[in-house]
């Protein structure tokens, strides 16, 4: 699975559990339509440490990284490497 496939899977799975929703698109806007809050960025955040690796600094929590399901896909890339 792919980082993308991983994050989508965590939000549906941990932060919209319960939800009718059954799947999110890769480019959708996670925080202005309500998805993710910011007690789910700092879900997805202790996700990607755990998960990836990957340590998330202050400047980092920012709307570009966290945007959408891409975004956030490009900054694991981008903390990985």
């Amino acid at each position: 699975m792919g980082v993308a496939t991983d994050v989508e899977q965590f939000i549906l799975s941990e932060i919209m559990a319960g939800s009718a929703i059954e799947q999110i698109a890769p480019d959708e806007d996670l925080l202005a339509t309500g998805i993710v809050d910011s007690h789910g960025v700092m879900q997805l955040v202790a996700f990607l440490r755990e998960r990836y690796g990957v340590t998330v600094h202050d400047d980092d929590l920012t709307p570009e990284n966290f945007q959408t399901i891409a975004a956030i896909g490009a900054f694991v890339e981008r903390a990985k490497g």
